[in-house]
């Protein structure tokens, strides 16, 4: 993802990724694979593409011993008519990076892009927001828009 020079967009362009998505797909958990090669998940018109979402709430749980991790991403108001709920189950990282807030919008502001990609713990997850990140590595993940 790269800002453009006049600073009212970013040039988003998933093609080397979705390339490499069914090679991936079949390295990937049940869960996590069927999220990401739904044809709607990078239909940037559609309305169950993951562009635009904001993270409303993160809820994180130590269950016996096995992390779980829920990130509630709420709609957009023009493009959404439903929000995406995603479950992560034995979580082994959660890592969120944002950038200094002004204010006046979310700090992480709007969902950009994203990539599932096969790990030795089951799959990474990487979001990109248009003012930060978030990096999970987890066993597999379900995904649901309600």
């Amino acid at each position: 993802m790269e800002p453009l020079q006049d600073r009212y967009g970013y040039h988003l362009n998933p093609q080397e990724y979705l390339q490499a998505l069914p090679r991936l797909a079949s390295d990937l958990p049940s869960g996590a694979a069927a999220f990401a090669v739904d044809p709607d998940h990078y239909d940037f018109q559609g309305p169950r593409c993951v562009k635009d979402l904001e993270l409303s709430k993160a809820t994180l749980a130590d269950d016996q011993g096995e992390i779980s991790l829920e990130l509630t991403l709420a709609p957009n108001e023009w493009k959404h008519a439903s929000g995406l709920r995603i479950c992560y189950s034995d979580v082994q990282s959660f890592h969120v990076d944002a950038e200094e807030s002004d204010g006046t919008l979310p700090r992480l502001g709007a969902l950009q892009l994203d990539e599932v990609l096969p790990h030795s713990s089951g799959i990474s997850h990487e979001i990109a927001f248009t003012g930060g990140a978030i990096l999970v590595v987890a066993a597999d993940l379900e995904a649901a828009w309600e």
